[in-house]
């Protein structure tokens, strides 16, 4: 074939492929998708989220930058490698805070937190120029779209450890070196004080101001001269453990704050508030990642973490243990909180009343003491003036006030009530059980009293019937049992008094011949004579007590013949649960001794005069008027005793021997703690039958329906 032959033959195969691509084609499905032979890479993992930490002292302080420092390192755990951060520590407040601020921002940090007080302005002029950056300032107040604040609620488990410094005083005088005069530790100063006064009313706190944060050599000569002052406990607001050791090296105990100092210095550290900023820094560094963090003002508390108390120190006894678990679950509830009233300020006025409790706002500008601070707020502000409506309160009395027993005790509390909280209060004495009763307390109520105290067990069936007609007054019967909606019962555990004074009676006894003065056979009575025999037996198991029933709670005349009566069986220690002190008067008269009741009398018998259970039933006067005003009364039965300050044990006399004292007050605190009861068995009646096994405890109700005589006791109940 010729080159023209072939070239002929190829342009007619172009021809007919190019006609044929003109005409119709047959529609055809495509063919399915298919994956790629290789998969696309994913994109590359985003950087690291660079977050910056600013410390206004050195993180070895062992206190307010270490725990943040912990909250640091809790982010790095927390993240790993999806974050990276860094730190600057001793950063001065001023302008060199704004440097290392603005560095970090301009290096490419994506979230920086500044951890003192005075970074706050630094870090909003800084947050202005770098708006695509995320700010938190610890403490401050001053926001921006990109700033927020943060801070906890440290006044919570200030108050905790107040509670611990409260107890374990023995001087009453409380030192604190405070840092600076701004809110923050003003308040924590509050809340302290308020945690010692709840637990030990007689205590104070003294403060020194030292005008830094970070000195250890100045924070150490502050508790010094606390120290000198006669602090045997030594409290802070400041970074260092300078005033523990400080404490430590004078051989009295602290508190620590920031981080559990204990574990720096040892156990006289007795608990410290410590801050977990771990918390919110995990928190707040998720939220930038999640693309969700808005600006805020946080004020983290208890419940969540950020703030709480350290370890009680194994110096700190169970009782106070169980007081600090008693309040914190209450906060923890959001039941309770420290700046609810009543709060009196430094001079002793009313500032916040009860049922209020102070706003976030007021508590953030805190710059006024409360009372029980020894010192001055340089600068400070008045403290609020409470204005609040108070109740006016009435009790009924069924002897005389001058009885300087019974009645004469609860009069007493009455007087405490209106020293305490300021309230009106009115009386009628000598009202008889029965229809007087009723038409006494009717007419309180209808003269528009609140509070009504009936303080007679026959008076029990009267108020039921009275506070059923008037349902918005509140009404508290003593020693009864019946309650409503409006009508409380309380009482005391008189027993405990009357066992510690039945140990004193069984060691001075000569002839082991105990008389006893019994108003009326019901259960409170026979409980009380049986407890008093209880402690005599239990350091002499010789002593019989003779029982002389008078059916009266007070009558002179019939109390004295008793006690005559007595003195002829040949008892030589007289005990009368009766009003009077006349079975005083004749133990004097005929060398004898005698234990009182109700009140600390010692002028009628100051040779004859043991002691004498006695009652302080301001303590809950106070406690009902005050729940009252607030709105949380409740009826509830009370039946408080030692450990609730109700009762106590009257001075016992010079003439008693030491060791008999000793013994007296061992037995108190194994009582006051929990750790012994009267009415723990083997406890056998009188004639012979066990009734309370060996290591069994008599419930509560069966001791309010005491209906039996111990072993010791010599005759019967009257029917």
């Amino acid at each position: 074939m010729s080159r023209n032959t072939l070239w002929i033959m190829m342009a007619l195969l172009v021809i007919v492929a190019v006609i044929a691509g003109c005409a119709p084609q047959p529609t055809v499905a495509p063919p399915p998708t298919q994956p790629p032979a290789t998969e696309v890479p994913p994109p590359p993992p985003p950087e690291k989220l660079k977050v910056a930490f600013v410390y206004v002292a050195p993180i070895g302080d062992l206190g307010w930058t270490w725990a943040h420092e912990q909250g640091r390192l809790m982010v790095e755990k927390t993240f790993g490698d999806r974050v990276e951060t860094t730190y600057i520590e001793n950063v001065p407040e001023g302008p060199d805070a704004e440097r290392v601020i603005r560095d970090f921002a301009e290096k490419g940090y994506d979230v920086i937190f500044t951890t003192s007080f005075g970074f706050m302005d630094p870090t909003i002029t800084v947050a202005a120029e770098y708006p695509d950056k995320f700010f938190m300032h610890c403490s401050g107040y001053k926001t921006a779209e990109n700033v927020a604040t943060y801070f906890g609620r440290m006044y919570q488990p200030r108050y905790l450890s107040g509670l611990v410094a409260g107890k374990m005083t023995k001087s009453n005088i409380i030192g604190y070196v405070a840092a600076y005069p701004i809110p923050e530790v003003v308040r924590g100063i509050n809340a302290f004080t308020l945690g010692v006064r709840d637990a030990n009313p007689q205590a104070e706190v003294r403060v020194v101001w030292t005008n830094t944060w970070f000195d250890p050599v100045l924070e150490k000569e502050a508790a010094e001269g606390l120290l000198d002052l006669g602090a045997d406990i030594i409290a802070q607001h400041q970074d260092t453990t300078e005033p523990q050791k400080a404490a430590k090296d004078r051989g009295v105990l602290s508190i620590g704050y920031d981080s559990d100092m204990a574990q720096f210095v040892g156990d006289t550290v007795l608990t410290s508030p410590v801050w977990n900023w771990g918390v919110y820094y995990v928190q707040q560094v998720q939220a930038v990642l999640d693309g969700t963090w808005k600006t805020h003002q946080y004020w983290g508390s208890m419940a969540e973490g950020i703030t709480g108390l350290a370890p009680l120190s194994p110096r700190v006894p169970a009782d106070v243990a169980a007081l600090v678990e008693e309040k914190k679950q209450a906060i923890l509830s959001g039941k309770w909180d420290v700046f609810c009233g009543p709060i009196n300020s430094q001079d002793g006025k009313l500032a916040i009343a009860p049922g209020q409790c102070m706003s976030d706002g007021d508590m953030l500008s805190m710059s006024w003491f409360v009372e029980g601070v020894v010192g001055e707020v340089p600068g400070g502000s008045p403290p609020p003036v409470a204005e609040v409506k108070l109740p006016k309160v009435a009790f009924v009395y069924v002897g005389p006030t001058g009885d300087m027993g019974w009645t004469y005790a609860h009069d007493q509390g009455r007087l405490y009530l209106e020293r305490e909280l300021g309230v009106e209060t009115a009386y009628k004495e000598l009202v008889a059980e029965g229809p007087d009763a009723n038409r006494v307390i009717r007419d309180f109520a209808e003269k528009g009293y609140d509070v009504i105290f009936a303080t007679s067990f026959g008076y029990m069936d009267d108020v039921i019937e009275v506070a059923a007609e008037y349902p918005d007054a509140v009404f508290e019967h003593c020693t009864g049992y019946k309650i409503a909606d409006n009508v409380g019962i309380y009482d005391g555990r008189g027993y405990q008094g009357w066992y510690l004074s039945g140990i004193v009676a069984g060691k001075m006894t000569k002839n082991n011949k105990l008389g006893y003065i019994a108003p009326y056979p019901i259960p409170e009575v026979v409980r009380n004579m049986n407890a008093f025999t209880l402690g005599a037996r239990s350091v002499n198991p010789d002593v019989e007590v003779h029982p002389i029933w008078i059916f009266t709670w007070v009558d002179p005349p019939k109390e004295r013949e008793a006690a005559l009566a007595l003195v002829d069986l040949g008892c030589d220690v007289i005990a009368r649960e009766s009003d009077s002190t006349e079975p005083d008067k004749v133990a004097e008269e005929n060398g004898l001794y005698v234990v009182g009741y109700n009140a600390y009398v010692p002028d009628a018998a100051p040779h004859a005069l043991l002691t004498a259970p006695i009652w302080n039933w301001g303590v809950f006067y106070k406690k009902a008027v005050e729940d009252v005003m607030a709105g949380t009364w409740e009826n509830t039965p009370v039946w408080w005793g030692l450990k609730e300050g109700l009762l106590e044990l009257a001075p016992i006399a010079d003439f008693v021997p030491d060791d008999v004292k000793a013994l007296v007050e061992e037995k108190k605190q194994a009582i006051i703690a929990g750790e012994f009861d009267v009415f723990h068995g083997p406890i056998k009646d009188n004639t012979g039958e066990l009734r309370v096994a060996e290591g069994e405890l008599m419930p509560d109700e069966a001791k309010l329906a005491f209906d039996w005589l111990v072993e010791g006791v010599v005759g019967e109940i009257p029917k």
